[in-house]
């Protein structure tokens, strides 16, 4: 065949099979991630499996979410409070038929689980750490459930990345699997830097930076996330709704545009006096960004505080305060 004619069946098969193009979104994961499709490394969580009887009702008393409301197969974003309302721990629980799946960091997991346990007494119920054999894969992006589909038949539907998405939970070597063929079949890979980037980016607290056993709910804006106020008695209530009915809280949580260098424990000031500090950040498209805990005076966005020689501006108020605002009703 000469070049002339090799040239022209080149053209003809590019005619009928396009050559898949790498859209600006499949460069950027964080773009791919809010508007096209990503994957994030297996993530490492405490996973407390409940069984017995009495393990819905007994989660149902010993956290903010109402638990037997919940079918098995569904999930709910949920934290557990000791009786100061202050977060012991945050994450998903899921319903299966014969247990109680519960997620929290690895910082908080002794300690919820320690917590949860102090209680039984007459209740019939079991707590076993299953961490070993779960791993959170962050599928995000608008079709990601559907993308993922019966390959992972705990699919957790989260706003907690910082983009709409799912995490599914899966042995370990079936999380690399399923990362392996998403990436196969076109998804971004997102790194751990990544997903931090876009959990700031969505104003989203996470334990062991943002959130520890000093804060309450509200301050870190989990009240429309975790919170249930249809539900019974849990531990930790009459602070919760204390705080929700009458507003008036002290501190709470801002994203912020940071100067360079400013980074966790940063203190933030205002005419000379610490007014808050940085609790997380990150370099973004955007700039560097980051969380903090600011006292109420400055709750307003624009407002402008010194920040480590530099100058940090509040981009937003995350702080939930007072029920109507915070819990839509």
């Amino acid at each position: 065949m000469g070049d002339g004619a090799a040239r022209l069946k080149a053209r003809a098969a590019a005619a009928c099979y396009p050559a898949v193009m790498t859209s600006p979104a499949k460069l950027d994961p964080i773009a791919a991630a809010r508007t096209g499709l990503a994957v994030g490394p297996a993530l490492a969580r405490t996973f407390l499996r409940a069984t017995g009887k009495d393990a819905r009702d007994y989660l149902h008393r010993m956290c903010t979410q109402d638990v037997l409301r919940l079918a098995p197969g569904q999930s709910a974003y949920a934290a557990v409070l000791n009786a100061k309302g202050h977060l012991l721990g945050e994450g998903h629980l899921l319903v299966e038929p014969d247990a109680v799946l519960l997620e929290v960091d690895p910082a908080a997991g002794a300690e919820v689980r320690a917590h949860l346990e102090k209680f039984v007494i007459m209740d019939e119920v079991t707590f076993e750490d299953v961490s070993g054999a779960l791993r959170v894969l962050p599928v995000l992006g608008p079709e990601a459930a559907s993308r993922v589909g019966a390959r992972a038949p705990r699919l957790i539907p989260t706003d907690r990345r910082g983009a709409a998405g799912v995490d599914a939970w899966v042995a370990p070597a079936e999380a690399d699997a399923l990362r392996d063929a998403l990436l196969a079949e076109g998804a971004a890979a997102l790194s751990a830097g990544d997903l931090e980037v876009l959990r700031v980016l969505g104003g989203v607290a996470r334990f062991g930076a943002d959130l520890d056993s000093t804060r309450l709910p509200m301050e870190a804006g989990l009240t429309r996330a975790a919170i249930s106020f249809s539900k019974g008695c849990y531990v930790g209530q009459e602070v919760v709704l204390r705080a929700t009915a009458r507003g008036h809280l002290q501190r709470g949580l801002v994203q912020l545009s940071l100067p360079a260098g400013a980074g966790p424990g940063t203190p933030l000031a205002a005419g000379g006096q610490e007014v808050g500090v940085v609790t997380s950040a990150v370099d973004a498209p955007e700039g560097r960004i980051g969380l903090g805990y600011v006292r109420r005076a400055h709750w307003k966005e624009g407002e402008r505080l010194a920040a480590g020689g530099g100058e940090a501006v509040v981009r937003r108020v995350i702080v939930e305060d007072g029920l109507a605002g915070a819990a839509g009703i």
